[in-house]
């Protein structure tokens, strides 16, 4: 037994006149959508079945659209019947359409499209909602999400999916990509392709973990906006950039930092996935305290 639900796409525009498409366009295009919302499915039920995406039928009339499937499969048991499961599978698979924003504007398209390329300043989750926040010269722009929108966006799959169904767009010719299911449109235009391309230092955040009081070895001071200074913890040496204003200002007004001198701060450490691989990065929020070097015991 299986749950299924159907949905059409399109791609419209003066190039597809006579409802031919490109294969080297349209079959990564195809393969980036069933990446897409399976990747969906896993953050949003870690623990329900796969789906899958099948082709319905002929290649519509119209510019050039294709009828599809999303299906889920359930357990075929006396027990799924009775409790309802195919009817849950069923709200599963709209709920991962409509998070990833193929059935709805206001969802993780309808917020890259708000984005336009922009990464939020902040990004906070309260009650049932996602809150994201961009500051721009002194004005706060803000945009409200459900929570499924929220979890979506923040994985780099599921963007760079949805970058790759929409990237036949930038083929001249070809000015629109519609989804419909009912009588529900999303509709994403050229102009709007530019908000889901993705820059090189955009990254999926695997952790960010902040340790108060920890006591760090100056190793090498650079005295320069944004560089990043070098540190040792008593077992490695890294790299930190210093966002500690206050810190930053009494630099700034002469006070001395040398080798060899410690600090005790806060510090946030943060992993993340790229496309070379993992990556690690450290920032000190909060300098508490200045020490002298470390005397060495006399003998």
């Amino acid at each position: 037994m299986s749950a299924s639900l159907h949905f059409s796409i399109k791609y419209d525009g003066p190039a597809l006149t006579f409802h031919q498409m490109d294969v080297r366009e349209l079959a990564p295009a195809l393969f980036a959508l069933s990446e897409l919302i399976e990747q969906s499915n896993k953050i949003m039920f870690p623990e329900g079945p796969d789906v899958r995406i099948n082709v319905q039928g002929n290649f519509k009339s119209g510019s050039f659209g294709i009828d599809l499937i999303v299906v889920q499969d359930v357990v075929h048991q006396i027990v799924s019947i009775l409790s309802g499961s195919e009817a849950t599978a069923t709200a599963n698979l709209l709920a991962i359409l409509g998070g990833i924003g193929l059935v709805a504007q206001t969802a993780s398209g309808g917020l890259i499209k708000w984005l336009k390329g922009r990464k939020p300043g902040t990004i906070r989750f309260e009650d049932n909602k996602t809150v994201f926040e961009i500051v721009e010269a002194e004005v706060v722009e803000v945009f409200e999400a459900d929570l499924i929108a929220g979890e979506l966006y923040k994985s780099r799959v599921v963007r760079q999916a949805l970058r790759n169904v929409i990237k036949p767009l930038g083929q001249e010719g070809i000015e629109t990509f519609h989804c419909v299911r009912d009588e529900e449109i999303t509709v994403i235009t050229k102009s709007e392709v530019p908000a889901f391309e993705m820059s090189a230092d955009d990254v999926d955040i695997v952790s960010d973990a902040l340790n108060e009081n920890v006591l760090l070895q100056i190793e090498s001071a650079v005295f320069k906006d944004a560089n990043k200074w070098r540190f040792h913890d008593g077992a490695a040496s890294f790299y930190a950039q210093i966002t500690d204003d206050d810190f930053i200002g009494k630099i700034n007004t002469g006070e001395r930092f040398g080798k060899g001198d410690m600090l005790v701060v806060d510090l946030r450490r943060i992993q993340s996935v790229t496309d070379n691989g993992l990556k690690l990065e450290y920032q000190v929020e909060k300098v508490k305290e200045h020490r002298e070097p470390l005397q060495k015991k006399l003998i």
